[in-house]
């Protein structure tokens, strides 16, 4: 008896081969671990954004209409009617399950609803603009320290002379000193005893010359603050791989046929930077947490500045949808660090993960 044999559709081989060549493929499988692992992680960090405001004490309806004194008995009833009307269409008066449910649901949509002490904008609109003032003192300073803080710190470990030890210590003190207690010195002594930058918002960007200026002389002291207290930990971090390196037994082989000393430097800070590199997860989460405080420290107008004002304000929207922006921020940023390691280290895309 002849048994017809049906081939298989096409569509269900490409997508075979596609399967296979992500299995088969070390560095597809390393990015595909690192993408469901940050889902989870960005899972459980929103659920947690979404819960820890409703732990705060206190009504945030009560906390924004405050009972004006001296009503009769109707004015007092026609008050907290209006504030449990409102109350009802924001939701707040749905079973906590539910509220949750309607929180995917809108954050699918990316709308985190209107916000209480701006309202009727939207989160969304409220939070954007605020955006790039976050990522343009974030970005070039986590850049800017990175390479600075290791070229000093290969330098460093490298030539070794009383005046390179001197700068190592100055390194220290930066990388030990507490950003926002740095922070506060460089505002007492740029802004109160030299009067060099004004203590006040800067203005919104614009092309004008003279508002350059005046945003750029509000951006320095921030981002200085920043690149000073992360340039001490590369550079520390840089030396002390460095020396190691330089106890290796292909540093002294390649002394004993000859190569010059800058050469030998280059070899081994390119094996030294790796662990560094490593580390660009870590900080760049220490970098976003402490530039959220260093906006409202030097009245930035970041997420920072606006997160420390809902908070206060116990603007649950506002509050949410600022802090999972950030969220997406650093799990994006992590994200894609971590697959450009993999360029950068051969051993990743081998899949000799190490």
């Amino acid at each position: 008896m002849l048994v017809e044999i049906k081939e298989k559709p096409e569509e269900e081989n490409t997508i075979i081969k596609v399967i296979r060549k992500i299995t088969s493929n070390a560095y597809l499988k390393f990015v595909l671990k690192k993408g469901v692992f940050y889902f989870v992680v960005f899972f459980v960090a929103v659920s947690f954004a979404y819960l820890i405001p409703r732990l705060i004490p206190g009504d945030p309806l009560r906390q924004l209409f405050i009972e004006p004194p001296g009503l009769t008995e109707a004015q007092r009833a026609a008050f907290l009617r209006k504030v449990e009307d409102l109350r009802s269409y924001l939701g707040l008066d749905l079973p906590p399950l539910e509220q949750y449910i309607n929180f995917w649901i809108n954050f699918l949509r990316l709308d985190f609803g209107p916000t209480y002490s701006h309202y009727p904008m939207r989160v969304r609109d409220y939070v954007i603009p605020f955006i790039p003032y976050t990522m343009v003192l974030v970005i070039p300073a986590l850049l800017i320290s990175f390479f600075f803080g290791n070229l000093v710190g290969g330098r460093l470990g490298f030539h070794k002379s009383k005046k390179n030890t001197l700068v190592y210590y100055l390194f220290i003190f930066l990388m030990a000193a507490p950003f926002y207690w740095l922070a506060l010195i460089i505002m007492e002594i740029f802004v109160h005893q030299l009067g060099l930058v004004s203590y006040t918002y800067p203005p919104a960007p614009s092309f004008d010359p003279a508002t350059l200026i005046r945003l750029v002389s509000h951006y320095i002291l921030p981002f200085l603050t920043l690149l000073l207290t992360d340039a001490g930990g590369w550079a520390t971090g840089m030396r002390s791989m460095t020396i190691h390196e330089l106890d290796q037994d292909y540093m002294w082989y390649s002394k004993k046929l000859g190569f010059s000393k800058n050469k030998r430097r280059q070899y081994a800070q390119r094996n030294a930077i790796l662990p560094q590199l490593t580390g660009l997860n870590l900080r760049f989460n220490a970098l976003i947490g402490a530039t959220m405080i260093i906006e409202y420290v030097f009245l930035w107008p970041g997420l920072g500045d606006i997160f420390f004002y809902a908070a206060t304000g116990r603007d649950y929207p506002l509050i949410i949808g600022t802090f999972i922006i950030t969220i997406i921020i650093v799990v994006f940023g992590n994200f894609l660090i971590d697959i450009t390691y993999g360029f950068i280290d051969p051993r990743i895309r081998t899949g000799h993960e190490v």
